[in-house]
């Protein structure tokens, strides 16, 4: 990429606005030519014996003289169309150019092209004859042979650059409305480049223009005579009534029932135009004699519905390029045309977006700057700038990304599974164990039974907790996610947007369980109620099992074999043996430990408190390493679900770039 400056032009039918933008830092300048307005208007006037004028002085220049004074001067305007087919205009696009460049230096404006990298817009679906026309154009107009850079790119960089998008959403599906004073352009954008491009090269502000000279004309009786004798219909079409219809948008815009009064000095007035009056025009609009001679517009129907056409290339296009309008994410405005009220409303209406579009996060979003007519200028200025940060940006992301899960992520997932953990283990862990299982052992102990009385016990306590234990399983493992997703979204969104660049809007509710795709809300996946029980069960075994060989095995066996020496030594173990033996016999309490009903001093000697408490805290810690080991995974799936979304975005940032 150059390192050069760069001069930008969105080179356009109505007016046309150029941008600088450093080369290393993306932050662009509209160049106003004097008048306090972006842009200056594509209009050259040639003057016998004298230099040409161009853009707002040109369209002076020739409104103020006299009808004489006209016979001698020749204004072109709306020239961008015709490139391709006529020289006339070819010529008068370099002229113009080339007068931009004079008009700049006489102005101490810095706008050399020589020490810079020049970028021309483009409409996507231009051919091969139009673009070779604006080099051409360019180049004998001074500036060089520029970088030809389709201009929906434009459009979509400058609202990335104002952080009104993430990149990554910048790649998804994005639809552009370019509608300009000469021409409506839809593209529809994927990965940063258009796939899809279609367009109306007649539709465009111009035709407002002559709607709004001819409900002039109505207004005002005997004037059209007037104007033509004057030779002034030009001027007060394409200036005046321009004007004026850009005056009539704005209001419209903010209020749709206030009536628009507006006086032009020297002609006549509008009086007392209002929406309903204007969309009957537009239904039924047709190109007035004037507009079809200065144009030689043959290529518009003798009569048509401005609104329906607009509405119909939409939708034709969408059609014909079979564009699903469920995969366009995004809807970008560009052009002064689009100020239009009904332009929205039509867009709306065709894709199916509610009415506030804008504020739906998740769902298709309608942006439209406040200066819209600057957007392609100034976006493509920035674009080398961009390209060069994105590559940085790139770097920083890829080598900080291990430190932001360790340093950033971690914390967050380490806290929310310890709330989840500890929140398991107090309803299924202690609290379970000391309201169901500690009051039978407890009852053991005071009133005596069998071991198998007690086992039984314990194996139908679990079954009747197991719907208990589940929906504690159930319930609690969500919270890993509740709350961690607006945490863990706060915390990428800083991350980015330290670097300058919007965050995502990615849903962190992942893991690798399973996914509700019709509610569209990924579930955690809840560890097996099977493993839980396994634990219960064995541990609470483990208590019966070493009772049974206190009885018969272990120690019981060496006190059993060991004789009454063996006995006395023992204390309460052996007086136990002893009692077992003299009752049943040393074979029967071999073979039927479990079975023999132990009166109360024998059963709390088998099961003392000691062994109850180590059992509670054994299963404390058993359950405690069990859930470690299933957050584990859930704690893996959201670390890689970041770094899928900082991978995603790394990749955005590569593809955004370029021409």
């Amino acid at each position: 990429m150059s390192s050069r400056p760069v001069l930008s032009v969105d080179f356009g039918t109505t007016k046309s606005y150029f941008s600088k933008c450093p080369a290393n830092d993306p932050s662009p300048v509209s160049i106003d030519f004097g008048d306090g307005r972006d842009g200056i208007p594509s209009a050259i006037l040639y003057r016998e014996g004298k230099t040409p004028l161009i853009g707002q002085t040109a369209l002076d220049e020739y409104g103020d003289a006299a009808p004489g004074e006209r016979n001698k001067m020749r204004l072109v305007t709306n020239f961008k169309a015709d490139l391709p087919s006529s020289e006339r205009a070819r010529s008068a696009a370099a002229d113009f150019l080339e007068g931009v460049l004079s008009m700049a230096r006489s102005l101490h404006l810095d706008l050399e092209p020589g020490s810079r990298m020049v970028l021309f817009g483009v409409p996507c679906e231009s051919d091969s004859f139009f673009r070779s026309a604006v080099r051409e154009a360019a180049r004998k107009g001074g500036f060089g042979t520029p970088e030809l850079v389709e201009e929906p790119k434009g459009a979509l960089l400058y609202h990335l650059k104002q952080g009104d998008i993430p990149v990554a959403k910048a790649l998804e599906g994005v639809l552009v409305v370019d509608f300009g004073g000469g021409t409506c352009d839809f593209a529809f954008l994927q990965g940063g480049r258009a796939v899809h491009a279609w367009g109306d090269m007649s539709l465009g502000g111009r035709l407002f223009d002559d709607l709004f000279f001819q409900w002039f004309l109505d207004s005002n009786p005997g004037l059209e005579e007037e104007l033509e004798a004057k030779g002034s219909a030009y001027f007060v079409h394409s200036l005046l009534c321009r004007e004026v219809k850009e005056f009539f948008s704005r209001t419209m815009a903010r209020d749709r029932t206030e009536a628009v009064s507006k006086v032009l000095p020297g002609y006549g007035r509008f009086r007392d135009m209002r929406w309903e009056e204007f969309l009957m025009r537009g239904r039924n609009y047709s190109p007035s004699v004037f507009f079809n001679q200065a144009w030689e517009a043959g290529a518009i129907p003798s009569r048509m519905d401005l609104f329906g056409r607009f509405k119909e290339c939409l939708a034709s296009g969408m059609r014909q390029k079979r564009i699903d309008p469920r995969k366009i994410s995004l809807v970008i405005l560009a052009g002064g045309s689009s100020l239009w009220p009904f332009v929205p409303d039509i867009i709306r209406g065709e894709l199916s977006l509610p009415s506030d579009a804008s504020s739906l996060p998740a769902g298709p979003v309608l942006l439209r700057s406040e200066r819209p007519y600057t957007v392609i200028s100034m976006g493509l200025a920035m674009l080398p700038a961009l390209t060069e940060r994105f590559a940085a940006i790139r770097m920083k992301l890829s080598a900080e990304l291990p430190r932001f899960l360790r340093d950033e992520a971690g914390p967050a997932l380490t806290k929310r599974c310890t709330i989840v953990k500890d929140r398991i283990l107090a309803e299924s862990g202690n609290e379970f164990f000391r309201k169901k299982i500690r009051p039978l052992f407890e009852e053991f102990r005071k009133e005596g039974g069998s071991l198998a009385s007690l086992r039984r016990r314990l194996s139908e306590v679990l079954a009747a907790e197991e719907p208990f234990l589940r929906q504690s399983m159930e319930s609690n493992f969500p919270l890993v996610i509740s709350g961690l997703r607006e945490e863990i979204r706060k915390l990428t969104a800083a991350w980015f947007s330290g670097h300058g660049i919007v965050a995502p809007g990615r849903d962190f509710s992942r893991t690798s369980q399973e996914e509700n795709t019709e509610r569209g809300i990924i579930s955690i996946g809840v560890p097996g109620i099977d493993g839980v029980l396994d634990i219960l069960g064995g541990i609470l075994g483990g208590i019966v099992t070493a009772g049974s060989a206190f009885l018969c095995g272990g120690s019981g066996t060496a006190l059993l074999t060991a004789g009454p020496v063996g006995m006395a030594a023992g204390g309460i173990a052996g007086l136990s043996i002893s009692w077992l033996l003299l009752r049943y016999g040393r074979k029967r309490v071999k073979g039927m430990a479990e079975e023999i009903n132990l009166p109360p001093w024998l059963a709390a000697a088998i099961v003392p408190e000691k062994r109850i408490t180590g059992a509670e805290k054994e299963l404390e810690k058993a359950m405690e390493k069990y859930l470690e080991i299933r957050l584990s995974y859930i704690r893996k799936d959201l670390e890689d679900h970041v770094r899928t979304i900082a991978a995603d975005e790394i990749k955005a940032l590569s593809e955004i770039g370029g021409f």
